[in-house]
């Protein structure tokens, strides 16, 4: 179609060429940014069957004695179940646990699952950089002949739990040592430094202390001097501790000894602290404790300061126990389970005890009684002599002998106090006259004789007064009221009142009768 075409085509073929090299041109100058997006939407690493996206950075760092994890995810883009087996090289490290989430998973087509690398450093494990590769094999479940792998870089940095001081020439790990042979070596500036940690401990011992101690000496309260001289001592120890495990660092110790050398070291100091800690609290806080408990007139710091001295001496070392298991890595949740379920089950096995306990605090808190008060307990009058988180010991006042009753006995009985509100207490006399007796003369009779007592108050508030009650089968009966000015002449009062009744009546000629009955047998015809 070249010069004998008409003008028409010629004119239409020139045009089609011109818009096929404007496209050309122009799909040309896309081709590099559709790569540069292509590149970027696309999946870190894409195969053929599975897909793995990165979701942790390739290179983390942590101190020895902690782990690490590494996770990825991996997409099932195929049409098949996917059998994916995650490995890693190396497999083996010295002091180094690897250890996969799965040796293998199956994929269901356009799902995902997480594939994750955890690594444990050993606490004795020195300054470190290593270098891992992942592979990923993945296989068709319908193909097994079918596989393919895929790979994955990360770096593991990892620091010394216990620094990089070993192997220095330097006194205290940060001088060098500028010694004349033969103190030029690490073991030269290890003597020094352990020289040096004693100065600073004697020097703190004989020369801080007093000049501390001098300042305390002018204060109002012995509380700082008691503080004082517990710390004394433990920060003399203290202090030389901590010099020595420092000092040994210098020395090219291998890892291992370092790690056994810590370990004693964290145990002494525990050990260190829980005393400490005991004598604080037992030499300051309990001893505060016990002072301010004999000022009071409550007797429920006189009964709980002994209880708080008890649970100190357990509480005290059993945290210090933890501490020594949580120091060597042991996981103690499973232990805390197992002793809540014991407590559990003593709980239920000593279910009377604890009963007795929470009865002894009931009646602490409430105080219905305190020791020294009398109690009428199912008729007998007992003297409070003490009372404790189990039991409370009674006088009885009438047998003169102690007995002991439980706290939860005594928390569901009637008691009355007979000392509160005071010591005053209200007596009663009964009498019976014969029918006949002049009722107002009986009644003059026994006011006489409650007046004549002086043990019987006769204020407005407290005035004896006589009562008629009832008419009884055989006598006519009545009742004498009095308060008596203290609960110790109770029974005198009554007897002399009773006696000053009786004479009385002879006097004037009442008669007490005898219970008499009448009986009437009918006459047979």
């Amino acid at each position: 179609m070249g010069n004998g075409a008409p003008p028409e085509v010629s004119y239409l073929l020139s045009r089609c060429d011109d818009r096929i090299k404007m496209r050309a041109k122009a799909l040309i100058l896309a081709l590099p940014l559709a790569l540069i997006v292509l590149t970027c939407v696309s999946p870190v690493v894409s195969g053929q069957d599975v897909t793995i996206f990165d979701v942790d950075s390739p290179e983390k760092s942590l101190v020895a004695g902690n782990s690490v994890t590494f996770e990825w995810v991996v997409f099932n883009n195929d049409t098949t179940i996917m059998l994916v087996q995650p490995s890693v090289s190396p497999d083996t490290i010295r002091y180094l646990d690897i250890s996969l989430s799965s040796s293998y998973v199956t994929i269901e087509p356009n799902n995902s699952t997480r594939i994750a690398i955890t690594l444990a450093a050993h606490r004795e494990m020195p300054n470190s950089e290593i270098d891992f590769t992942v592979y990923i094999n993945s296989t068709r479940m319908n193909f097994p002949q079918e596989t393919s792998s895929q790979s994955r870089d990360f770096k593991l940095n990892v620091e010394s739990l216990y620094g990089t001081t070993a192997g220095n020439n330097k006194i205290l790990g940060i001088w060098d040592n500028p010694l004349p042979p033969p103190l030029d070596t690490t073991y030269g500036a290890f003597l020094i430094s352990i020289l040096i940690w004693i100065g600073i401990a004697l020097f703190i011992l004989f020369v801080v202390d007093p000049i501390v101690h001098h300042f305390t000496r002018q204060t109002q309260t012995d509380l700082d001097d008691r503080i004082l001289k517990i710390l004394r001592g433990p920060v003399f120890f203290v202090i030389l501790l901590f010099g020595v495990v420092s000092s040994l660092k210098i020395l090219n110790l291998p890892s291992e000894v370092l790690v056994i050398i810590e370990d004693l070291y964290a145990v002494a100091m525990i050990l260190l602290l829980v005393w400490l800690a005991f004598k604080i609290y037992d030499n300051v806080l309990i001893s505060y404790a016990k002072t301010y408990s004999k000022k009071t007139e409550m007797s429920l710091d006189d009964t709980l300061v002994p209880l708080f001295e008890k649970l100190g001496m357990i509480i005290i070392p059993f945290i210090g126990l933890l501490l020594i298991f949580n120091q060597f890595g042991y996981d103690l949740t499973v232990a805390l389970a197992g002793l809540g379920v014991l407590g559990i089950v003593i709980g239920f096995a000593a279910q009377d005890s604890l009963s007795n306990f929470f009865s002894g605090m009931s009646i602490l808190l409430d105080r219905p009684f305190k020791v020294g008060d009398l109690i009428l307990l199912e008729g007998d009058v007992c003297e409070v002599k003490r009372i404790g988180l189990r039991s409370i010991t009674l006088y009885n006042t009438f047998l003169s002998e102690n007995f002991i009753i439980p706290n939860n006995t005594m928390a569901n009985n009637k008691i009355t106090n007979i000392v509160k509100p005071d010591l005053r207490y209200k007596v009663k006399v009964d009498v019976g006259v014969a029918y006949g007796s002049d009722v107002e003369l009986v009644k003059k009779l026994m006011m006489e004789s409650a007046m004549e007592e002086e043990h019987v108050l006769k204020d407005r508030e407290h005035y004896p007064w006589v009562r008629f009650v009832e008419f009884g089968d055989s006598a006519l009966n009545f009742k004498l009221f009095m308060w008596v000015d203290d609960l110790d002449n109770q029974w005198l009062v009554a007897s002399n009142v009773r006696e000053s009744i009786d004479r009385k009546f002879r006097e004037n000629g009442i008669e007490i009768p005898f219970p008499q009955r009448t009986v009437w047998f009918p006459e047979k015809d």
